[in-house]
């Protein structure tokens, strides 16, 4: 099975990606290895940071942070049964 080459720094991501990148890498001072891989979309990344700064002015009330704080626990992600037969 092939693997989806991660691009190692801003500079071998495509040009149309490099400067939402350096934009991102401004803010975190690095840029993880998802916005890399996602960066291989331009189109992909553009939507990818349009939901996050969309949602970043967003404010959970406390009923819907009780519900969601289960999901977002420490545990392992485990495969679906498809997976595991391999």
């Amino acid at each position: 099975m092939s693997r989806i080459s991660v691009p190692a720094n801003v500079d071998a991501a495509p040009e149309a990606a490099r400067a939402s990148l350096q934009a991102v890498g401004g803010s975190l001072s690095v840029v993880p290895s998802l916005f890399r891989l996602v960066a291989l979309s331009p189109a992909a990344l553009k939507g990818y940071l349009g939901i996050g700064s969309a949602l970043s002015g967003a404010v959970l009330d406390a009923k819907t942070q009780e519900r969601l704080a289960p999901s977002m626990t420490s545990e392992p992600i485990r495969p679906c049964a498809s997976q595991r037969a391999w």
